[in-house]
């Protein structure tokens, strides 16, 4: 081989292949793995940030964004809108936990708890009245959807409003949310299994 003057080599190879140990082969497919987790989890991650935000912080600011927002979804159905202009006020008021506007309150569908019973005559009047909470607009709501109990949407929707509820420091009203229209499920015997065999 005669000396390059310039004092460099250029060097080429064909089939060229790299043979790695086990356990470094298994250390860079976990990691290949866990790559790939992540990069799923931050795209899911984000998109519900920005699901959550786009609620919050457009759709339900107040009654006449949610309206505008129904309509945008629903433009032929004008007076279904106009219909449902209290449940969208409850709803956009249990989001922001805030009382629904005195303007709006005669909008409100009655929950099936207040309304009369045509059974009842003189009935004594209440000795005093509390002031509804965010979680009781909320149930208003959703008995004005007609999501009854037991219905799967009614504990979905629940779960979606307290997410956004908690994005305005709003714990509290959201927990309540949790616990009244999507509690724990209860523990039953039914439950337990036994290897126990019954006697003869």
């Amino acid at each position: 081989m005669c000396p390059d003057r310039t004092g460099h080599l250029q060097i080429m190879a064909e089939d060229v292949t790299l043979t790695l140990r086990e356990h470094d082969q298994e250390r860079l497919d976990k990691l290949s793995e866990v790559r790939k987790d992540k990069a799923v989890w931050e795209h899911q991650r984000k998109y519900e940030q920005s699901k959550r935000e786009y609620l919050g912080e457009d759709v339900l600011k107040d009654t006449g964004s949610a309206v505008v927002w129904w309509l945008a979804k629903n433009d032929d159905h004008v007076e279904k809108a106009v219909a449902d202009i209290g449940l969208l006020a409850q709803l956009t008021s249990a989001a922001n936990d805030t009382d629904v506007p005195e303007r709006l309150r005669d909008l409100l569908p009655q929950p099936r708890h207040e309304r009369p019973d045509l059974h009842v005559v003189d009935a004594p009047p209440a000795s005093f009245e509390r002031e509804p909470t965010a979680a009781d607009h909320f149930e208003g709501f959703l008995a004005g959807m007609g999501f009854a109990d037991g219905d799967v949407r009614r504990v979905m929707l629940t779960k979606q409003i307290a997410d956004i509820i908690k994005t305005q420091d709003r714990n509290e009203t959201a927990e309540e949310l949790l616990r009244r229209f999507d509690p724990p499920a209860r523990h039953t015997p039914d439950d337990d299994t036994s290897d126990e065999t019954p006697g003869l």
